[in-house]
């Protein structure tokens, strides 16, 4: 805990570890003093029973020797005194870190601020005391709304896992993954299935595109290599994992195949026709389509109980969630195997039912959208990305534009507006902006609202395409900061009230796991409908009806949300009272600056 880490391994690697919440491996925490001894578990033969016998002799010598275990761990260098063990040099480990969690934290986790003022109290104060401060403090913790929104989170991650509960049938866990796609996405999903131990083949249409994309697959793991996280000889494993080529013999012996083309449907029908021919027929054909329609793709298969969705986001390594969606023919043994297989990769799935956008894409068209209306009626970008990330999103809409690709929206806007209606009809000026500065298409061509340098880093607007983008601009917008969060937020929940209502989701719990997965919605909320309990339906109602009569009718609450505010229920009603809990504000938060 914060009283006793400091004293065994000193404040600076106590912070290191509690702050973040983060584990040490074994060899980490015998360096650093935090364990004594480290005892392997491997056998050369069954019933060596090494760690046992290692157990044994450890606590024999403890037992019956003199005990060499050091409660103060000493000081390396003079440096580590001072940090260590003066009360200056405790003011500084302290400032430096509080400064660390305004910039990582940003207020809204209250928890490491009481951490880190415990922990540095502990190491001048009498353990009796530090103790007392201690339990003060995580009192306070366990009563706020962040606290019991994490909590929710951890369970319905940990719900996630179980998916007999999720899927309705067993399905297999895949032992061999076909890729159609050698490109970025088909590549890196390769990556993460050689990562788990399983065989992958990788097709497309010429030998090149096979070479490069099991070429980024061997330099992935020779990267790892490189920075001492892997051995050449576990990597040389993990690459002789994943071969490929043109033909589709490879494809044969495979339990389950992820079609990574280009998003066109006359091609991914082709696709799907020639693989359903030279499967087995309980392979699972899966699709990685963010937007087209899994029934219709369904529909050109004599057994289309096979067809799966299996949405993941890029990047690949990088985004836990994974969207399984499922049509009307899919069958759970279909669905299970999707699932089972995202689990192995380590992911957090979701399942939904096939629509426009599935899930997450469907909340986020709404949501980027909206961010447009506010650029068009004249906000300035920077601050609305500003009011966004004040919310707790992990970037601002226009950030979130350029990572996406504005290209990649610009072609997703019309497949949701056909498929959901007129409230995702987007400015066709804007439309054509985008069309006609094919230079500005985001990140990956170094410049869309903002520049990018050669690493990808975000640099300053764009002013060239700004400035573009003001011409089109026909008023002078002052809309406040709690006005944007408003708009941006409310529109994602009238659109989570729907998607519920269709039952595109099983429960509530899942559309908030794939919103804080899949988009990173303030995870200190609990998610997008958790968080509407927490501000209050009838609050959220009322402004809703504020905004309506404003700025138009996509602001009217969904019936859902009046029914609820009327009736006095909440989206969870299993969960603690918002009303008995309190959001603890950053002014709260010992030792911050913010």
């Amino acid at each position: 805990g914060t009283v006793r880490l400091s004293k065994i391994i000193g404040l600076q690697e106590a912070l290191k570890i509690i702050l973040p919440g983060g584990a040490v491996n074994a060899k980490k925490a015998k360096k650093i003093g935090l364990v004594d001894k480290v005892i392997p578990s491997f056998e050369s033969f069954p019933g060596q029973h090494t760690f046992w016998r290692g157990v044994t002799a450890f606590a024999k010598s403890k037992l019956w020797g003199k005990p060499t275990r050091v409660y103060t761990r000493p000081n390396k260098t003079w440096g580590d005194y001072f940090l260590n063990s003066t009360s200056i040099g405790n003011w500084m480990v302290g400032r430096e870190a509080a400064r660390g969690l305004d910039k990582m934290a940003k207020g809204r986790y209250p928890g490491p601020y009481f951490a880190l003022d415990s922990t540095i109290n502990a190491v001048s104060a009498s353990h009796l005391d530090a103790e007392k401060l201690e339990a003060k403090y995580f009192g306070k913790l366990g009563g706020s709304s962040q606290s019991k929104a994490l909590i929710s989170l951890f369970k319905m991650m940990e719900g996630s896992k179980k998916f007999q509960e999720k899927c309705g049938g067993e399905g297999i866990s895949p032992k061999k993954v076909g890729i159609v796609g050698a490109g970025v996405m088909g590549s890196q999903i390769a990556v993460l299935c050689a990562k788990k131990g399983l065989k992958v083949y990788i097709r497309d249409i010429k030998q090149q595109f096979v070479d490069k994309g099991v070429g980024l697959v061997a330099s992935t793991f020779n990267a790892q290599v490189a920075k001492k996280r892997m051995s050449q000889e576990k990597a040389n494993s993990k690459i002789a994992l994943v071969t490929g080529g043109t033909g589709v013999e490879g494809f044969r012996d495979c339990d389950l195949i992820i079609e990574a083309a280009v998003e066109l449907m006359p091609l991914k029908k082709k696709i799907f026709k020639e693989l359903e021919k030279v499967t087995k027929p309980e392979c699972v054909l899966a699709t990685n389509t963010s937007s087209l329609s899994i029934t219709e793709l369904a529909s050109v298969l004599e057994n289309p109980s096979r067809c799966v969705g299996i949405h993941f986001f890029n990047p690949v390594g990088k985004m836990p969630l994974v969207e399984v969606i499922r049509c009307p023919s899919t069958s759970h043994d279909m669905v299970a195997t999707g699932y089972r297989f995202a689990l192995k990769l380590g992911k957090v799935p979701v399942i939904c039912n096939d629509c426009p956008g599935f899930v997450v894409n469907r909340i986020l068209g709404i949501y980027m959208g909206e961010a447009v209306k506010l650029a068009m009626e004249g906000c300035k970008l920077p601050f609305v990305d500003d009011a966004l990330l004040e919310f707790g999103m992990p970037m601002g809409p226009f950030r979130l534009m350029d990572e996406v690709g504005l290209d990649v929206a610009a072609h997703v806007a019309p497949v949701l507006e056909n498929g959901l209606g007129e409230r995702y009809k987007s400015d066709p000026r804007y439309a054509e902006l985008i069309k006609s500065n094919p230079q500005f298409l985001g990140k990956k061509t170094g410049a869309g609202f903002y520049k990018y340098n050669a690493k990808g880093k975000q640099g300053p607007l764009n002013s060239v395409f700004v400035r573009k983008l003001n011409n089109l601009v026909t008023s002078n917008s002052n809309a406040s900061k709690k006005a944007i969060k408003d708009r941006c937020v409310m529109v994602m929940l009238n659109e989570a009230c729907m998607i519920l209502e269709e039952n595109m989701v099983n429960c509530p719990e899942d559309l908030d796991l794939a919103m804080v997965m899949g988009t990173g919605f303030a995870p200190f909320t609990g998610g997008l409908l958790s968080y509407a309990d927490f501000r209050g339906i009838p609050s959220i109602v009322k402004r809703m009806e504020w905004l309506e009569k404003r700025c138009g009718t996509r602001f009217k609450p969904h019936k859902t949300l009046v029914k609820m505010a009327k009736d006095g229920t909440r989206f969870f009603p299993d969960r603690p009272d918002p009303k008995k809990v309190r959001q603890i504000p950053i002014k709260e938060c010992p030792r911050s600056k913010l």
